[in-house]
């Protein structure tokens, strides 16, 4: 016979009231449940930061605090757990207000038995799943008409800005060539020749954004000269913020991508890296701020981690990331499309792209391509 084991936290200021749960619990049938018990509201919401529970039993008196207050707490910090709610006696005004910020239940101590607490913590978790589904259902169809209002832009600036930008590249190239130009306005056509290129490849990433399919145009690239190649633009900008650099990527390593494109990840990357650290300077950390970018070479992938010692991303921040028109910036310095555009592009690779970070330590973005043939 298989038993169900499930966590439970109660966060309770009288052992009498756990010692009464805990041997409840026990009598429940084909189900094991681990008690944790904190005693105070503050041992009680550095546990639910801490660590996973199915289910939580919050008492309302919690010493100078009630477990309305916690309630609060819970929901502004956005931990997610079930909430059953106990109270010495009913109280009607008590249980609405208890709904109202996010408990699943309400039960009164003195009338509870095993089956009722087996059926609040069931439908409690039970809510709590649909609850979530709901969310990411509901997220998806954002996502969704993010990228659909995306595509419809992309495709317009795809048009409006092309047609101008193929004009100035004719007449670039018609200057360049035309006899008797001295050589350094050929110098400087050819870089304006260069920089509407670049320009094309940028809506060209933004068109990748709204792709729903594996890019066909991937093949084997040089990661070394990609990343040379992005330090090299950004040089006298890591030099200019006092920001040292530490690279580390094997010889000769390859990886499944578009050279260009790959290049604009990149340059999405350290340019918010930069960012961040002018974020943690204007937070008192002035001084030694560095950018370490790692390449893991082994097996069937390569895994390129850059790293920053910024101002850190904050847990809400965290799961928004990558989302189209997202940004923390102040208006003029971001569109949120850099991580976003970054995003679909590795995905186009059938690669991945993830963050780890601390709020007022730095962020640690991983990058995970096929290497070529793989």
């Amino acid at each position: 016979m298989t038993v169900n084991e499930f966590r439970i936290l109660l966060i309770d200021d009288d052992e009498d009231d756990f010692v009464n749960l805990r041997d409840l619990f026990e009598e429940i049938p084909r189900s094991k449940y681990k008690i944790t018990w904190k005693s105070s509201y503050k041992e009680g919401l550095e546990a639910l930061h801490k660590h996973v529970f199915d289910a939580c039993l919050l008492d309302y008196r919690l010493g100078e605090h009630t477990g309305i207050d916690l309630l609060k707490e819970v929901q502004k910090l956005g931990l997610v757990c079930p909430i059953i709610f106990l109270t010495g006696h009913s109280d009607f005004d008590l249980d609405i207000q208890a709904m109202q910020v996010g408990a699943s239940e309400y039960l009164i101590k003195g009338q509870l038995t095993a089956p009722l607490l087996e059926r609040s913590v069931r439908y409690s978790m039970k809510h709590a799943l649909d609850m979530e589904e709901l969310k990411e259902s509901k997220a998806q169809i954002l996502q969704q008409d993010r990228l659909a209002s995306l595509g419809l832009l992309a495709s317009s600036l795809a048009h409006e800005i092309g047609t101008p930008l193929g004009i100035i590249r004719s007449r670039a190239e018609l200057v360049e060539r035309r006899t008797g130009t001295s050589e350094p306005t050929k110098q400087d056509m050819s870089t304006v020749i260069t920089q509407i290129d670049r320009i094309a490849k940028l809506v060209n990433s933004l068109l990748h954004l709204a792709r729903e399919k594996q890019s066909d145009m991937a093949a084997a690239v040089d990661l070394n000269s990609v990343i040379q190649d992005v330090l090299n633009l950004m040089q006298h900008e890591f030099d200019r913020k006092g920001v040292s650099l530490d690279v580390s990527i094997p010889e000769g390593t390859a990886v499944k991508a578009e050279s260009g494109p790959l290049g604009q990840v990149f340059l999405n990357l350290f340019v918010n890296a930069l960012h961040a650290v002018d974020e943690a300077k204007k937070q008192g950390r002035e001084k030694d701020h560095k950018l370490i970018l790692n390449v893991n070479n082994s097996g069937d992938s390569v895994e390129i981690s850059v790293q920053d010692t910024g101002c850190g991303i904050s847990e809400k921040n965290l799961s928004q990331l990558f989302k189209p028109f997202f940004t923390t910036k102040d208006i003029g310095l971001g569109t949120g499309l850099g991580l976003a555009t970054s995003y679909k592009l590795v995905q186009s690779w059938n690669g991945t792209i993830t963050v780890e970070s601390k709020e007022g330590v730095g962020a640690t973005f991983k990058i995970k391509l096929r290497k070529p043939n793989k």
